[in-house]
């Protein structure tokens, strides 16, 4: 895949506070037989591709194939390699979600985890079986590790079924509806132990079997993860597209506008998905600076490299939790 000509780079401000956002990938390591990179709109196309009913790839796709908000495809790989090595070798697909189907002598699941850490705008999805395991994971921006220790098959995928389909900014993690997992018996103080080393259980609300929470295992919410990939994503492919499509962008205020225009694009359309935040006036918490070509430096012009754009927005984040007095008159 060639490089871009366009760089988005965002730097998170802590303080500031359907199709879906790309395609899930169940991989199997160290397989006998390596089964080529196959994405599935439905469940008998798993099978078609080579993967049994009694495969661990099988039953994951089956409990993600089976959420309400499924996404319209999945891929499944199987490589006779560790993940990590079988991974390199498809980078050029478009998949996103990784849930991980580990083989005998395979990566463990922190060398995978690293892998999926230093790629970029990917997202693992790791089952453990105790809150203690996630502290030997680290602290990670791109791996979501659901502890679970019940007897069905697939919770990962379940997980990423619910989610993959949804828009990012439409939708927090936290209380998703799952299906066909039965949720682990946990006393608050279980939760509560899952929830301080970051990691998300699967638990029984108000009738509904959910999400317990929407963490990464940084502590930040996945979310704020997937809505930061796509600004980066969108933003550097419709630049890119500029580029490819227009015969010359001048290095000139006209130019510049063009990039901007762009830039902005991104940035309202951002704000329709629930994104990126409301001022109070109503009107959409970003800006746009793109200094014009008198202060952009020689240097740059004679490169042809354009580093004077800026922009900025307010995540609109989510209400995870809620508090609302009343009070009884008598």
């Amino acid at each position: 895949m060639a490089m871009n000509d366009v760089v988005v780079t965002i730097t998170q401000n802590k303080v500031v506070g359907s199709e879906g956002f790309g395609v899930p990938l169940v991989i199997q390591g160290k397989a006998d037989a390596e089964k080529k990179y196959t994405e599935c709109s439905k469940l008998d196309e798993v099978l078609d591709a080579g993967f049994g009913d009694d495969t661990e790839v099988y039953k994951q796709c089956e409990k993600l194939f089976s959420q309400a908000n499924r996404p319209k495809l999945v891929g499944v790989y199987a490589g006779t390699g560790k993940i990590t090595e079988s991974l390199r070798g498809i980078e050029s697909q478009s998949f996103r979600q990784i849930v991980p189907v580990f083989g005998t002598e395979d990566d463990t699941p922190k060398e995978l985890a690293d892998y999926v850490e230093a790629s970029d705008g990917k997202l693992l999805f790791l089952k453990v079986s105790s809150a203690e395991e996630l502290a030997e994971l680290g602290s990670l921006d791109r791996t979501i590790a659901i502890v679970y220790t019940g007897e069905d098959k697939g919770v990962e995928g379940a997980v990423v079924g619910a989610t993959a389909g949804l828009a990012a900014g439409s939708f927090t993690y936290k209380n998703m509806i799952i299906k066909g997992i039965t949720p682990d018996n946990l006393t608050d103080g279980q939760i509560s132990t899952i929830h301080k080393a970051h990691g998300i259980a699967i638990v029984k609300k108000a009738g509904d079997i959910v999400t317990s929470e929407g963490f990464v295992l940084s502590g930040e919410y996945a979310d704020i993860i997937d809505s930061i990939d796509y600004v980066v994503n969108d933003m550097a492919y419709r630049c890119q597209k500029l580029l490819n499509t227009v015969p010359k962008v001048p290095y000139d205020n006209v130019g510049i506008s063009m990039l901007e225009g762009v830039t902005t694009t991104v940035l309202a359309e951002a704000y329709r998905m629930g994104i990126i935040a409301q001022n109070g006036d109503g009107t959409p918490a970003y800006s746009t600076d793109f200094a014009p070509r008198e202060d952009c430096s020689a240097g740059d012009r004679a490169a042809r490299t354009y580093n004077e754009g800026r922009f900025s927005f307010d995540l609109a984040g989510a209400i995870h939790y809620a508090h609302i007095n009343g009070v009884i008159n008598v």
